[in-house]
Formats: structure tokens, sequence, C-alpha cells
């Protein structure tokens, strides 16, 4: 990044001028002064590789409130087994104990520290540097000067990593963005008795977890590959990045993130996300390395693959994210968490991803009326009715405001979508594969798509014809609502059986077990050949 700015002759940031930063000034002012680090993430890992040569760090601190509190070496793999991993981090307002002319800030974001410098500014702290800066001079000073080979660096670590023993307990699934299916499968595995190390690949280490299992934060690179580099199985939603080095005896599992049926063509077969040959070529060897698939239909095999280009063996185990949809203690948690009467009656509302949204802005224009929705809903069906209303986790509301009603509900922050499709009593949607999970228990779906020409024809295909799903559509919020008006249990019911056994769906609530009972045998297999257990 500090390079490509120096090639085009711009600042990283703009209204950013701090030329006369230098490595030299920041040694003479730092003396006699506490230094603090502000800001965690590649920044910092930059820092630590190649400028720190073992300073005195004070304190990390950081905005982002998930990372507060946390161990430095959690969340920045320099730090990782050394004599900075125990350092906390802290939020910036820690500085407030300290006289500014005491203490020295060293900002290391490559992207926010415009308004981190405004921000020590406001707290009366003069003393501060900026690490591209530090480093945009040092090069300018330079005739010569050596570019940072990350790309090796990380080659030597994983060649030291291929060298360490596979852990024969020791299964790694990602949870990222989705991780259902994960979720479903470590409960089942933890009820197998047995010694295992389950590690989850996170964006977040404040996540929710059973207490058995380890969290790696997916940004520290080397805990991260280390942890991948060991494992006997691995368990991923989506494709493992090429530059981790699949090892001889390891096990690729791949679970793909819907349930037995998706919608929308993916990977190789998908418009959007096929771009380059680059793409294309990492979705085949991800997809040459693969052992297994688990399935949980022929139109499932059929369809993963092509998207996947896969060759390897399926094992026909069901939809494990679908089980929670035969407990019948979910619904009543859910709404206690989510602060809503037991009696209460909810409609979820989970529109897709749109990649053109995603790249413009990164969030997403909601045309529904959520105030006619609900009353039309209340008018049908008669109760207390709840609108929630969740994004996909990868677009935000951007200028969207919902309306200022109690009933009406953002429930993007809660952390599983499948529970909330457990509680929910109708479902709206568009194109997302979640709606043939609500139809597992045959609740009310229907699709309201405004912008379906657009989106079919231009940014994803589609694996079933819209027209053949057997939910009511709608383009308008009129239509919409007279769907709604018109619907019927039983027509509906028996549409949507028909609709399931033509694609061989057919979930039971044990998915997650039969995995689990496959992936024990492989790790028990693996016990007995090396004299284990």
């Amino acid at each position: 990044m500090i390079s490509r700015a120096m090639e085009k002759g711009t600042h990283l940031c703009e209204n950013m001028a701090q030329e006369g930063q230098t490595w030299e000034k920041f040694e003479e002012c730092k003396k006699g002064r506490k230094l603090f680090i502000f800001g965690v993430g590649g920044g910092l890992d930059y820092f630590l590789r190649n400028c720190c040569n073992h300073m005195q760090i004070v304190g990390v601190i950081d905005s982002d409130k998930r990372k507060q509190g946390q161990r430095l070496g959690s969340y920045c793999g320099e730090a990782w087994h050394t004599e900075y991993e125990e350092l906390r981090i802290q939020n910036p307002n820690v500085l407030k104990r300290y006289r500014g002319q005491d203490i020295i800030v060293l900002i290391t974001s490559t992207n926010f520290y415009v308004s981190m410098v405004e921000q020590l500014e406001g707290m009366g702290i003069k003393c501060h540097y900026v690490l591209p800066k530090l480093e945009i001079n040092r090069r300018k000073a330079l005739k010569e000067f050596e570019k940072e080979d990350f790309g090796r660096i990380r080659n030597e670590y994983i060649e030291w990593c291929c060298c360490q023993k596979i852990e024969n307990n020791k299964v790694i699934m990602l949870i990222g963005v989705y991780g259902e299916h994960a979720r479903a499968i470590t409960r089942a595995l933890l009820g197998e008795q047995e010694e295992l190390d389950i590690v989850w690949v996170v964006n977040d280490l404040a996540l929710e977890r059973p207490d058995e299992v380890r969290l790696v934060y997916q940004q520290n690179w080397k805990q991260y590959i280390y942890e991948m580099e060991t494992a006997k199985i691995w368990l991923f939603d989506d494709l493992v990045p090429t530059y981790i080095r699949k090892r001889e005896h390891q096990v690729y599992i791949q679970v793909k993130h819907w349930s037995s049926i998706t919608l929308k063509s993916f990977y190789l077969d998908d418009k959007s996300s096929c771009v380059s040959e680059n793409v294309v070529e990492a979705i085949r060897y991800d997809g040459a390395r693969m052992d297994y698939l688990f399935s949980g239909s022929e139109f499932d095999e059929d369809s993963c693959r092509s998207g996947f280009g896969f060759k390897g063996k399926v094992i026909r185990v069901g939809s494990a994210r679908s089980d929670l949809l035969f407990d019948k203690t979910i619904r009543a948690s859910v709404l206690a968490r989510l602060g809503l009467k037991e009696n209460a009656r909810v409609c979820l509302y989970v529109p897709t991803y749109r990649a053109d949204e995603y790249e413009r802005n990164r969030s997403m224009s909601i045309q529904l009326d959520m105030e006619l929705l609900r009353n039309v809903i209340v008018e049908k069906w008669g109760g207390e009715w709840y609108l929630l209303v969740r994004l996909h986790p990868s677009l935000n509301f951007g200028e969207n405001v919902l309306p200022e009603d109690e009933h009406i509900v953002n429930a993007g922050a809660y952390p599983s979508s499948e529970e909330l499709a457990v509680a929910s009593d109708v479902m709206i949607t568009d194109y997302s594969s979640i709606m043939f999970e609500a139809a597992y228990k045959k609740s009310p779906v229907f699709l309201y798509a405004p912008d379906r020409r657009e989106y079919i024809d231009g940014e994803r295909g589609l694996l079933i014809d819209y027209d053949t799903l057997p939910f009511a559509m709608a383009e308008s919020n009129e239509t919409l609502c007279q769907n709604i008006m018109r619907f019927d249990q039983k027509s509906y019911a028996e549409r949507v059986g028909k609709f399931l056994e033509k694609y061989g769906v057919h979930e039971d609530g044990h998915a997650s077990g039969r995995a689990a009972k496959f992936m024990m045998e492989i790790l028990k297999k693996d016990w007995k050949d090396n004299g284990e257990k």
C-alpha cells in the first residue's frame, strides 16, 4: 500500500500532509515518554515486523469495541508468541489518565489516521506520529530501498508450520460471515464425549461460543496459518485461501453455507463472482483439494460439483444448519433474547446480498413499505406482530431509516440468521435460499423482488426457474399485500411439499449428528493407525 502510494505520488489519505515526520524525529520525541500504539490491524503487523526493534510499548488502543479488552496476541499475528502478546487492547479514553506531554502515540492505521489525529488533538495530545507517513518519508530519503516481500515472509512461515505435527484430534471450522453448519456440527461433536480440539476461525473474538471451543482471529495471519496447517480436519463453508497449504493426511470437508437446496448460481456458475481468470483458477484449485462435500440432496450435489468444480466424494448427511428448525425450545429463547413477549408473532424480512450495492457503498436500498406490511399481516392473522429486518451481513442500512415503531426491529446484530428463521411465523425475502428453510417447517414465505429483472438478468443467474417456486411473488408493495391477504395455508403446504419432493429434500433434524459421526470415523481411524487413544 505504501509502495503504491509513492508510485502514484499520492497521500494515503486526503488532507494529510505531514511531510516532516521522520523516524529520527520520532525517536527523539519518544525519549522520556510512554509509547502507545493506536490501531490494531495490518499496519501494526507491519510495524512489529519491520520497525519496532523491541520498543517498550506501554499500551495499545483501538476504537473498535469488539477488540477492547482482548489480548493483542489474539488479534495481531506479529504479537503472537512475543513479549507483546499479553498486552490488552484498550479504549482510546485510557490516554486521558496521562498528561499530554508525557505520552507519544504512534498511529499504525493505513486508512483512518486522519480521524485518529483529530481525535488525539481533541484530547490535547500533540505528540503523535503516523506510521504510513514515517515510512513514505523514510523511503523518499533513500536512493534505493527494498520493498517488503510479505509473500516470501508468509511462505517461509508456512514452510515452518508444515514441519509441525498434524494434531489428530484437531478440527478447524470457518465461522466467518456464515458458519451455521459449523455451529450445529460443533454441538454434535461435543456430544461425542471425546477429547477434541475444536477451533473456530472468526472475524470477532467476542463471538459467543461453547466453552470447549477455541477461537482464532482470521486476520491474525500467523496463528490462523498455524492452526490450519496442524489441524486434521478442515470444515469450511467458503473457499480456503489459496496460500494455505493442504498437507498429506489432512482432510478438507466443504459444507457450503446454504441448506440442502439453493436458488442462486455460485462460484464457477456465477456471473458476478467469476470476473477474472484468477478468480476462476482459485475456485478450481480449491475444488480440486476438497476431499468430501456434505450434501442434502441430489440437486445439492450436482450444483456443488458444477459450482465448486468438485470431484471428490459426497456424503449425504442433510443440512446441519437446518436441525434447529426441529428444536421446539429455540423460539422461546430467541424471543427472550430480542426482548419480545412469549406470545409475540414474528415476520422476518431477509433480503439477499447485492454485489453492485456492496461495491458502491456497502449499503442496501430498501423499497419495502414496512409499516404497510406489518398492518396487513396484523389484519390477516391478528395478534401482536413484530417485523424483524435482517440485511445480509456484508451490507448495512446506509441511508435507510427504519420507521419509528417499536414493532419494527433491526435484527442485524443477532448472531444467527437460522435462529431468527426458527422464531419467525412469516418470512419475506427475495432471492435468499433461507426461503427453503422456512418452507421446511411450512411457515408462509412471500417473495418481494422489485428488482427481479435487473437481478436475475444482470447480477446473478438462478439454478431454479423463479416462476416455479412455491411462494407467491410480488414486484410491488401493493401486490405483496394482496398475496398476503389471499394466502391459504392448506394449498401452500401442498405446493411446498411437492416442490421439496421434486428436489429430493428430506430434512429430519439429525443432519449434524450424521456429519459428526462421519468426522469421528475419520479421526478414530487416524487414532487407531497411530496407536493413540
